[in-house]
This record gives structure tokens, C-alpha cells and sequence, in this order.
């Protein structure tokens, strides 16, 4: 069996598992094996964090823009 058989016979048996205890047991020894996937924040490069950053801060602060308006006033798009 190649890697996608195997993979589509996994699926298919878990599929048909009823028992939650079991399918926690397999969770717990799958997660041991995946490969874990990237924090999307790690993946940002550091002008993209501060600009995120400064966003924030200008929200918690209650300075809030509409996105129609900032659209128009930095790029002249209109609705």
C-alpha cells in the first residue's frame, strides 16, 4: 500500500469507530506522530508584527477607522 492508500484507509476505519475512549487513544498516539503546523504569527516577518501591533494598540485606544473611508482617503477607492 502507498502512502494514500494507507491514509485513506485510516480515515475510512476511524469513520466507522463509535467508541469516544478509543478515539481519544488514537488522538493521543496520532498527535505523537504529526508533524505540528506553524503558528501563523511565527510565519510573519517583523514590519508585518509591528504594523499588527500598532493596529491594536490604536483599537484599544478607541482610535478606530472605517475601512471605506481610510480605502478612500489613502488609495481613492470608492465603494
Amino acid at each position: 500500500m502507498n502512502t494514500t492508500q494507507l491514509k485513506t484507509t485510516l480515515h475510512s476505519l476511524i469513520d466507522h469507530i463509535e467508541d469516544d475512549s478509543i478515539l481519544q487513544a488514537y488522538v493521543v498516539l496520532l498527535s505523537r506522530e504529526a508533524k505540528p503546523e506553524a503558528d501563523f504569527w511565527d510565519t510573519l516577518d517583523v514590519p508585518t508584527k509591528a504594523a499588527i501591533e500598532e493596529g491594536v494598540q490604536d483599537l484599544n485606544a478607541g482610535r478606530k477607522t472605517d475601512f471605506f473611508q481610510f480605502m478612500k482617503q489613502q488609495y481613492g477607492v470608492e465603494r
